[in-house]
Order: structure tokens, then sequence, then C-alpha cells
């Protein structure tokens, strides 16, 4: 995994490092159980859905400011207007679209009907590393966790074929001295199965997360096909870990799939409110998604599997040009490999089956408030590499959408208050009836307020 200090644009691919599908020992092709029909379509058909939506919003809105002539406060708010209306417009028809695919139970990819899964009964060929990065984690719940998910695999056929790392990144010295204790106590529970559990803690946390893969792809992951990257909350069942593992060796143009961590455990208000959010809309949004984005899915981080050789081959990160907070390091990391995979020719795939992949969200909005400051940067930075040559358009879309979920709040806040200094200029200004010398009748001030209703319901 190669990392290219100096160069704006990411690392070049060469034509030997396109997907190569591979073959079985007897000459013959893998099958592929990712169908596709119709993908070069699905961003027209959501450019044929999101264009006049937009436009139709946008007119509402002109009629509204238009019968008292247009000043330059209301034409800045129908700008920023119409860059609200796209966003809102882009993710209703993603939610639609998901949700008449759900009512009918019709495959996002493939448009069919019951879309055949991966044999489950045919035994895996090939060895599998599960990773779980932490950084100065409650021992006590990612040591749960991570026995939870050995638990899942360790009495299954193919135990054999899965390894299991704990990567830690811990620089609080009480906290590794406890994980390491804890592993201790671990590997004695797990008795014989303990040969295939791996604790390592690095001594520098060089690059953060990202380094932490890096380290474990060049030490080890010449003796993996794929590993399933989970998260310090994550947890899995065993039935999705073998799935996805399936899916990779039956899949040879496939180096990513993703999965949907649903929310769980959570016992406060705010976190039940977006465990239950999370699981009445999750199916729906992201089968809405998988439709436009096909091959070319996003990566979140954790409850994935990705293919080993690619991702080293591929994913090197460059570091941006300037100083924070748009240039340095790339901070979200999942987006630009994910990105990185699909310009080197690989398949990603995002599942829209919700079983068996689990995670943890902040309990209260004031930590989660702090995990999406962590994000904000990270995805902000993404604008700078919408040029970057290669790129699959659903890729740059991914870069796109990721930071306007924060800049639209700041876009928000400006219509509101160039809306507000309208109305208090109008409020301490006399108007004016009369605006030309011979005019017989006065101009009265029109208010729309059908128009206003129908506009903020749409």
């Amino acid at each position: 995994m190669s990392t290219n200090q100096n160069n704006r644009a990411c690392v070049a691919v060469s034509d030997e490092a396109k997907a190569v599908p591979q073959v079985k020992s007897d000459g013959t092709a893998c099958a592929s159980h990712f169908i596709l029909k119709g993908e070069h379509m699905r961003l027209f058909i959501m450019a044929m859905l999101v264009i006049p939506s937009t436009a139709l919003a946008g007119w509402s809105l002109y009629e509204i400011f238009l019968p008292n002539g247009l000043t330059n406060l209301e034409i800045a708010q129908l700008g920023l207007g119409l860059t609200l209306f796209a966003w809102l417009c882009m993710a209703f028809w993603t939610g639609i679209i998901g949700f008449f695919l759900q009512l009918f139970n019709v495959d996002p990819l493939s448009l069919r009907r019951n879309q055949t899964p991966p044999d489950a009964t045919a035994p895996l060929t090939q060895k599998h590393a599960v990773v779980m990065p932490v950084y100065n984690e409650d021992t006590r719940r990612i040591m749960v966790g991570f026995e939870a998910c050995i638990r899942e695999l360790m009495e299954s056929d193919n135990s054999s074929k899965f390894d299991f790392f704990m990567l830690s990144d811990t620089r609080d010295m009480e906290k590794a001295d406890a994980e390491l204790r804890a592993f201790t106590r671990l590997k004695k529970r797990l008795g014989a199965f303990s040969s295939q559990v791996f604790y390592r803690r690095r001594e520098q946390n060089l690059h953060r997360k990202v380094g932490n893969l890096k380290e474990f792809c060049e030490r080890w992951g010449a003796n993996y096909e794929s590993m399933i990257v989970l998260d310090a909350d994550s947890v899995m069942s065993g039935e999705r870990m073998q799935d996805l593992a399936r899916r990779i060796e039956q899949n040879p143009d496939t180096a990513l799939v993703q999965t949907i961590p649903m929310p769980v455990r959570q016992n406060t208000f705010f976190g039940r409110f977006v465990q239950f959010a999370a699981h009445l809309y999750s199916p729906m949004l992201a089968t809405g998604l998988s439709f436009w984005q096909t091959d070319s899915a996003n990566y979140w981080g954790h409850n994935a599997i990705i293919r080993i050789a690619p991702f080293m081959q591929h994913c090197g990160l460059p570091t941006l040009e300037g100083r924070a907070p748009f240039g340095g390091e790339i901070l979200s990391h999942d987006f630009v490999e994910a990105a990185l995979l699909r310009r080197a020719g690989w398949q990603a795939y995002l599942l829209t089956d919700t079983t068996g992949s689990y995670e943890e969200v902040p309990s209260n909005i004031v930590d989660y408030a702090i995990r999406d400051r962590r994000w904000v940067q990270g995805n902000i930075q993404h604008l700078g590499l919408l040029n970057v040559k290669g790129l699959k358009m659903a890729n740059r879309l991914h870069f796109l959408f990721g930071a306007f979920a924060y800049i639209s709040s700041l876009i928000l806040f400006c219509m509101l208050a160039l809306g507000t200094a309208d109305a208090l200029i109008r409020a301490t200004s006399v108007p004016e009836f009369f605006v030309s010398e011979y005019q017989l009748f006065p101009s009265w001030q029109v208010a729309r307020q059908d128009m206003m209703m129908v506009t903020m319901w749409g």
C-alpha cells in the first residue's frame, strides 16, 4: 500500500492492474452473483427525476419573489434555495425508488425478484482475516464484541478459514495494559481456537487508522484473500461473515462489499430515536442508493469486506497540498479508497440486506456531535478530489454529497439569514406605491401565501 507524499492526484493505475477474473483449479471461471441491468442508464434516470423536481421548486420560489420585483437579497436566496432543493430532491427520489423496490421485493442491481444469493453450503477455499482496529477504547466493550464475533465462527464448518486480529493503536498505557491482560484471558477461554486469534499494538500511531490497516496489510496481507473490517463497536454474525467471504470468492472482479451496519444496544431516548430511525429508513434508502450507484458503492470504513491484493496495490492515499483543514492527510479515507478501487477496474457493491451487521451509535447528542466533528474536515477535503482523473461519476457524487451533508447546514443558515435581513429591511422601510411619475394606480405589495404554503410543504 504505497503512499504518495507529494502528488495531489491519486496514484496512477497501470493497464496490468485492472481486475483480472480468477479461475478455479479446474480451469472454469468463478460464478458471479452480482448481476447488473441497465447500469449505464441509472444516473440518467436520476437526473431526469432530480432536475425537473429542482426546477419546479425553484420556479415556485421565483413566483413568490417576482410580484414585488426581485431584490439582490432575493436573488441570493433563490440561488441558495436551488442548491438545497437539488440536495433534497436527490435524497427524495433515492428514497422513493428504494421504497418501491423494497415494496415489490426487487433487487436494486439486477432489477429481478428474489436474486439468488451465494450458495450457503459451498465451503470456503481461501483464508480470510477479520480485523478490528481500536484506539483508546473501553477495553471491556471491545473485548466482548471481538469475542462475540469469534464465537460466531468457532463452531462453523469454515472456522479454519478465518483468523482474527485486534489491531491496537491505543496510546493510553493503562488501557494498553488492560487490553493485553484481557486478550490473554480471551486466549485461555478460546482453547484450541486461540491459535487463530492475534493481538498487535503499534508503538507509534502513524497515519491513524489508515496506517494501522496499512501495517497489517504489509505484515500479514499476503496470507489472506480478503479482510472483514470491523469498528471498535461493531458486531457481525457468523452467517454474514461467511456470506461476505463467499461473495468475494465467487465474484472475482469484486474488491469491496459494504454492508449496512444497524444500530443496536441503545437505552437512552436519543440513542433509541437514532436506532429506530435507522431501522425504519436504512433498508429503503440503501436500496435506492444501490440502484443508482450500481457497482460503484461507497466504503464506510467498517462492517465491510475488502480484497486485500487490490487494496494494497491501488489504495495508497496522497497528502493533499496546503494546510489543514483542506490540506494534509486525508481524514475520511474510506470514500477515497472505494473510489480508487473503482478507478482501477474493480467493482464495489452495497448489500441492502440488513441482517447480521451491527454497530453502536453515540447515546447522546453531545457525543454524536463530537463524532460528526471528526468527519466534517475529512468530508470537506473530498471537494479537492473531484477533479482527479479516472474517477467514476458515482464516486464523484459520493464525494460531493458527503461534503454537502455538512455544507447544507451552512447554506440553510445563510438562506435564513438573508430572508431575515430582507424581512427587516421591508419592515423598516416605507413602501413605494407609485414608482413612476405618471402612474395612475398604486403598485400594491403582493404576498403569494398560497404559493408559500405549497413550496414549504413540497
